[in-house]
């Protein structure tokens, strides 16, 4: 039987790969995925970061409660012959005995002889949902600079409020005392649960606005080397600001100013821990008198959490 012989121009073949047409659309398709995705990304990894800084905080409240109990008191927000702040006094209480036990406590935390401890980065004073991460700064006091370098803490406690409120004719009272003197909780008389003890303000040296960076970057910023290493004073007079974020006012209390205000790179607020131990997420819609009558532990005020 004889096999017919197709003619050259009669036979057919399979076409292999895309024309240039499909492939544009594959690759658009494509990056129309990846847009779609990327924000659950950011927004699954701004979730892991923001999970972590709350518990930084409650280790922190943690070690703060272990103090307590071992001497009737909460430390002082700082000392002040020699200077050093209150995380210092923390440390065996966050499994690091050995960083305390390094600190020489008869000298400043700007000298030489503490240099070492100083320039250790700590995760847990560290928020990772800020710009710069773990990061030092040189330590100095106006222009005065002592050739030693800290790194930076993100939480940091009030030594006072601003006048600007005022419980019963008189500036309200924070939590912690000055000049070595440890603080019962007994003194917190506004209930543990509805007063305040350590804030996010993160982003410093630097010097933010309403989620924006200004320039010069540290110009609003009072002796930012000294005030923020975490074995420097780590605290600051709350204040409310105008709308701009710069005027003392009563429109923002949250992410408005990381110079004296509560300040986190979270969307939509800040992580605050209270004198009972849990943590907060401040809205940055708080209103200034609540963000206030929440950080005064004797100021006679009633509020629930619907109130931040």
């Amino acid at each position: 039987m004889m096999m017919r012989r197709l003619r050259p121009d009669a036979v057919r073949f399979r076409r292999i790969g895309f024309t240039l047409i499909e492939l544009l659309v594959v690759i658009a398709i494509i990056a129309i995925l990846i847009a779609l995705l990327l924000p659950a990304v950011q927004a699954a990894r701004e979730a892991a970061r923001r999970a972590q800084c709350t518990n930084n905080v409650k280790q922190t409240l943690l070690g703060f409660h272990n103090h307590h109990n071992n001497f009737n008191g909460f430390p002082p927000v700082r000392t002040e012959t020699p200077s050093y702040g209150w995380c210092v006094n923390l440390l065996p209480f966050l499994e690091q005995p050995q960083l305390y036990n390094a600190f020489n406590l008869d000298k400043n935390f700007y000298d030489y002889e503490n240099q070492t401890v100083s320039h250790t980065a700590l995760q847990v004073f560290s928020c990772p949902s800020g710009p710069l991460g773990l990061h030092d700064v040189p330590i100095g006091l106006g222009s005065t600079v002592y050739g030693t370098r800290g790194y930076v803490g993100d939480y940091k406690a009030n030594h006072l409020l601003n006048s600007m409120y005022l419980v019963n004719g008189v500036a309200g009272n924070p939590v912690l005392l000055r000049a070595g003197k440890f603080q019962p909780l007994s003194a917190v008389t506004d209930g543990t649960s509805q007063t305040t003890l350590v804030h996010e303000q993160a982003g410093r040296p630097d010097y933010y606005l309403r989620g924006w960076k200004k320039q010069p970057s540290n110009s609003a910023l009072t002796s930012v080397y000294w005030w923020d290493p975490w074995t420097s004073y780590s605290h600051f007079q709350f204040q409310g600001y105008a709308a701009d974020g710069v005027a003392t006012g009563w429109a923002c209390a949250v992410n408005c100013n990381n110079g004296q205000g509560i300040y986190g790179f979270h969307p939509g607020g800040a992580n605050v821990g209270f004198c009972d131990g849990s943590v907060q997420f401040f809205k940055e819609t708080a209103a200034v008198r609540i963000v206030f009558a929440l950080a005064t532990r004797d100021g006679g005020e009633t509020l629930s959490s619907s109130d931040y």
